[in-house]
């Protein structure tokens, strides 16, 4: 182990030396004193030097071969050692006579076993002397070890006529009771006991045992509310502090699919197609024109013209008329012709007809066929007709508008404020699979989809409640208990936005918490602090019990007050309250809400204008 070795200067006095103790980090000391070294020849010092080592959980060890100092350090067992390579040793003092003087040189105790303080002070004021007279004597260290022995047997000598003198200025009924106390030392043993055991039961009983118990009842007053409301689908144009609430749409969408059997025919086969000749008689300049998807009827039979023909006379070029004017068997006048590719209307053989001179038929043109019309096939298929769609729809079984609002309430939470009067349900377009008219392979089904919306305004709850409790206008030392939930009616919309009253009723009373209680009653007598309550407006009834008799002062230490509120109507029915935990995480939540106002409203922007674009794209 590491040991720490201090050599002692000669000028160096007691608190010098202790302080160099106290300093040290090592817990094995090694003090070197020198030659003339008077701090070491005073058995206090010497003590004082062990006590310090003690206190710093220190081994002293003193380095020396002078005869006087190992006789002072044997005579408290402190360690000795010849030099700093020796094993140190507790050293013994072989003359009694020595160990005598040595031993009367010890501290006067007084009669409850603690030093004497003027001891104390005069031995160290000795060590001082003496310290002051090694620096200016120039004896040699053998008559200043006489020097020492002759100061420790006077200052022995002193500690003991001090004892006996304060021994015999104390009042005489107290040496008795002390001689009482030597001679009965079971009895007063037992005494001791009993009366710290009476001072703790007196503690116990008027410092830490005492409490009370507290029960207020309160009547709350009802009130009604009405106040007329603004509402708006624009965040931006929220104030909800003048009555202008922001109008937020939930919605839910139900989606519903049946299956049927489609059971139209339709001829899907080829449509014939081929050539017309149409021509007309122009008695004066003119123009005829048979437009693309004209229709030519023979028999009954449509076709369609694919493409736009003109007919034309200027009126005077005869060379351009088929007939060169001449009267014909057709008519008079001159004749144009033109041929026109058409196609049947429908698909089937039906259509394939051979040329004709009669039977055609067309509002602008006359026409006749001089090829025939061919390439129609028959191809019969089943599609969906209009009146399968029909039947399907009649097997839909759509929610009913109050199954599906409260689901959608459900969903909303408690921290929204629905306007049920907004409440709306519609039902989109059947979406046909194949539509109607369109083919359903074999062994397939055509499909039928429609969704349901269920739609609601609702509007922040918090807010409302805010703007009900401002409205309310409650004095200070009032609040409210209990609030119904709020509505709203007449809700309409008109050519600035939407209107609607806000309806609720609300019970008030005073202003207390079971805390609030506590602190207004804590240190007063109980009889005051019942006077004090019952004084409160709205309380109307107020007691207090003590938890033992003798309690008649309510605690400075709200812990050890126990407050039971009760709050009632008028009707004589309880009111449900919040705990003060509830209430602070409102009061909190009420802030965190206020901060992010900014954010959640930009947040808010963002989100619709998402939500109008998808709209947009949609349609």
């Amino acid at each position: 182990m590491n040991k720490d070795v201090i050599y002692i200067e000669p000028e160096d006095d007691i608190t010098d030396v202790i302080a160099k103790i106290e300093k040290s980090k090592e817990k094995i000391v090694a003090l070197v004193p020198p030659k003339k070294a008077g701090v070491f020849r005073s058995i206090v010092n010497i003590k004082l030097i062990y006590k310090a080592g003690k206190s710093a959980e220190k081994t002293i060890v003193l380095v020396t071969v002078d005869p006087s100092i190992v006789k002072l350090a044997a005579s408290i067992k402190l360690p000795v050692t010849k030099d700093l390579n020796t094993a140190p040793v507790i050293p013994t003092i072989d003359d009694e006579s020595e160990i005598e003087n040595v031993s009367k040189e010890e501290l006067v105790e007084s009669p409850n076993g603690e030093v004497e303080a003027e001891e104390e002070e005069e031995d160290e004021k000795d060590a001082k002397d003496e310290d002051a007279k090694e620096d200016a004597g120039d004896e040699d260290d053998d008559e200043e070890g006489e020097d020492e022995k002759k100061e420790d047997k006077k200052s022995a000598k002193k500690s003991k006529e001090k004892k006996n003198s304060s021994k015999k200025n104390l009042p005489e009924g107290l040496n008795k009771i002390i001689e009482w106390i030597k001679d009965h030392k079971k009895l007063s043993i037992a005494c001791g006991i009993g009366l710290v055991l009476l001072i703790l039961f007196m503690i116990w009983a008027f410092a830490i045992a005492p409490a009370v118990t507290v029960s207020v009842g309160v009547k709350a007053s009802s009130n009604n509310f009405s106040e007329a409301l603004t509402f708006t689908t624009e965040l931006s144009e929220e104030d909800s502090s003048i009555g202008k609430f922001y109008l937020e749409e939930k919605k839910i969408e139900t989606p519903q699919e049946v299956e049927f059997e489609a059971t139209g025919k339709k001829n899907v086969g080829d449509k014939a197609s081929g050539e017309l000749v149409i021509y007309d008689y122009f008695y004066t300049r003119g123009v005829t024109q048979v437009d693309s998807g004209s229709q030519f009827t023979f028999n009954g039979l449509t076709f369609v013209a694919d493409k736009t023909v003109t007919l034309s006379w200027d009126g005077e070029t005869a060379d351009a008329c088929e007939n060169n004017g001449q009267a014909s068997a057709f008519g008079r006048g001159c004749l144009i012709s033109a041929r026109i590719n058409v196609t049947a209307a429908e698909p089937g053989s039906k259509y394939n007809v051979s040329p004709s001179n009669s039977g055609w038929d067309n509002m602008q043109v006359k026409v006749y066929s001089d090829k025939a019309i061919t390439g129609g096939t028959d191809k019969e298929v089943t599609v969906v007709q209009q009146s399968d769609v029909e039947k399907a729809k009649s097997q839909l079984t759509t929610n009913g508008l109050d199954e599906n609002k409260a689901k959608l309430l459900e969903e909303i939470g408690d921290d929204s404020l629905a306007i049920e009067s907004s409440l709306a349900q519609n039902t989109s377009d059947p979406e046909i699979t194949p539509k109607v008219g369109e083919e359903v392979k074999d062994g397939a089904k055509a499909t039928l989809k429609v969704v349901t919306t269920t739609s609601i305004f609702v509007i922040d709850k918090t807010k409302v409640i805010e703007f009900i409790t401002e409205k309310a206008n409650l004095k200070d030392d009032q609040k409210i208990y209990e609030m119904k939930d709020p509505f709203i009616e007449n809700f309409l919309k008109t050519d600035s936005g939407y209107t609607g009253k806000l309806k609720t009723s609300y019970l008030t009373g005073p202003n207390l918490t079971e805390t609030s209680i506590a602190d207004l009653i804590k240190g007063h007598g109980i009889g005051d602090a019942t006077h004090m309550l019952k004084d409160i407006d709205g309380v109307v009834d107020a007691r207090i019990d003590g938890s033992f008799p003798w309690v008649s002062t309510v605690p400075g230490d709200t812990n050890k007050i126990t407050v039971y509120l009760e709050v009632k109507d008028q009707n004589g029915n309880k009111v449900e309250q919040k705990n003060e935990d509830e209430e602070s995480k409102d009061s909190k939540d009420s802030k965190d809400s206020e901060k992010s106002d900014g954010s959640e409203e930009s947040k808010d922007k963002e989100d619709k204008n998402k939500s109008a674009d998808k709209k947009s794209e949609k349609n």
